[in-house]
């Protein structure tokens, strides 16, 4: 048991040094993420991305559910025949592949990137005792993950009568957060909070250079480097409603059918920020380095705040489950459907208003298990459909952004915890294709992304009936 304990840890943690390197070298090029405080990451776990983001109701033993904290009381303890019980703890780790092709109609130009990006790491121990009944059905996660992610690097040209005048426009950082979350559940009713530390940075940088076959124009930079921290709190609620159940097999188990309704969102809130803004002179030395010449202007450490607007969810998911006394012991299939809004227009930089406006999402979607007592890999695998449209919240050319996609995936356990074996290995894949934009909109963004999420599972705090 240590050693395989020893091995999940090291695992784990070698994957958190992996996130964080990943986060670091991920190189993209995405002009809306100027707007903002960046692009906005999936906040959806892999198996939920998979059938279109639905995760209001959404809840497993072993993909943890951050969206909805309420879906924490879901974590399994197992209690054996034999007298053995323990919680099962559960490390998950995503990660996604993003390609996207923007096209601009002005310009008629095409660029395309992929990215290798960190989705999230975490970790869910159940908080459950057999000695105390209290503490049933209760759910503790923690984690890391980035929530906005800021990259571009965009050339306007002019032609002026004298000159041509070239303005390069940069940025890079983004919003990442530490949380932790605790859920418990009281009969059909679950409750659930995430609590957590948010920080990152915005750099951005426009350079403008005037070319002359004659005259030798000096080139100018303009930078505001923003450093930015606060706290979030994210509560949820769902209520789960069993609408039918048939006994099979002579009672041995029975066929149910539940209806989870959830609903979560994360409060309005404010990040503290400093900036240091620098205006200069520079050239570019033979390597392509820039190098300063002669400083302008130069403001270090101005104190203010960035204000970030409420966003919810909400939603259902009805499923099929079979039953072993009062027990799931397994999903058949589920369908549900989210709706999701954020308060963008409510966004503050420093108390300045950006190109950004209230958003909506709508997300359908499902999974399905052909046989889950089949020995074949592929008949005892779970397949997941979904969709998801609605309005982006940056409105960078004032005609609104659509956004649409469609998303498949599956997930198999490579392994699963036995009454011999307490270890559990399970793997989520999803694949999304989408649009951002329309024939209304200069630059549209097209975009594919597959992501990986792996769960694995070991037994602890393990109480035995007899030494």
């Amino acid at each position: 048991m240590r050693s395989i304990k020893a091995i999940v840890e090291k695992s784990f943690f070698a994957a958190f040094g992996l996130i964080l390197s990943l986060h670091l070298s991920a190189q993209e090029n995405s002009p809306f993420s100027r707007y903002g405080l960046g692009d906005l990451y999936p906040a959806q776990n892999i198996a939920s991305r998979g059938m279109g983001g639905v995760s209001a109701g959404y809840s497993h033993e072993q993909a943890l559910n951050t969206v909805n904290p309420a879906s924490y009381s879901s974590l399994k303890f197992i209690r054996y025949a034999n007298g053995t019980n323990g919680g099962l703890i559960t490390y998950d780790i995503g990660i996604s592949i993003d390609g996207r092709t923007l096209r601009s109609v002005s310009l008629g130009e095409t660029y395309k990137s992929t990215n290798f990006l960190p989705s999230y790491i975490q970790m869910g121990i159940p908080l459950s005792s057999k000695a105390d009944a209290r503490k049933r059905n209760a759910g503790l996660v923690f984690g890391l993950k980035p929530a906005t992610r800021i990259h571009y690097n965009v050339m306007d040209s002019v032609v002026e009568s004298a000159y041509t005048r070239q303005t390069l426009y940069e940025g890079n950082g983004g919003l990442n957060q530490v949380f932790i979350g605790l859920g418990k559940r009281f009969g059909n009713l679950s409750f659930g909070v995430n609590g957590g530390y948010e920080f990152g940075r915005k750099d951005v940088n426009t350079r403008i250079l005037l070319l002359n076959d004659t005259v030798n124009y000096y080139k100018s930079n303009s930078s505001q480097n923003t450093t930015f921290w606060g706290l979030f709190v994210t509560p949820g609620i769902s209520y789960n409603i069993k609408l039918n159940e048939v006994k099979k097999a002579g009672n041995a188990y029975s066929e149910a059918y539940f209806l989870r309704l959830g609903a979560s969102g994360t409060l309005a809130h404010s990040l503290k920020a400093t900036t240091d803004t620098l205006r200069e002179t520079f050239d570019y030395s033979s390597g392509g380095a820039t190098t300063p010449i002669d400083t302008i202007h130069s403001i270090t450490k101005v104190n203010g705040n960035i204000d970030i607007p409420l966003t919810y969810n909400a939603g259902f998911l009805l499923s099929k489950k079979y039953m072993i006394g009062e027990n799931a012991v397994a999903t058949k299939w589920s369908l549900g459907a989210d709706f999701g809004a954020g308060s963008w227009a409510d966004y503050r930089y420093y108390g300045k208003a950006d190109k950004l406006i209230n958003s909506w999402t709508f997300r359908a979607g499902g999974e399905f298990v052909p046989a889950l007592t089949s020995t074949h890999f592929f008949s005892r695998s779970t397949y997941r459909l979904g969709l998801y449209t609605g309005k982006d919240y940056i409105n960078a050319d004032g005609n609104n952004y659509n956004v649409r996609a469609i998303t498949f995936g599956f997930g198999f356990f490579v392994k699963k915890y036995t009454s011999y074996d307490n270890n559990s290995t399970f793997i989520n894949t999803a694949f999304e294709i989408g649009k951002r934009g329309s024939n209304v909109n200069n630059v549209t963004e097209n975009f594919f992304k597959f992501s990986v999420g792996l769960s694995l599972a070991d037994l602890w705090f393990i109480k035995r009936k007899y030494d």
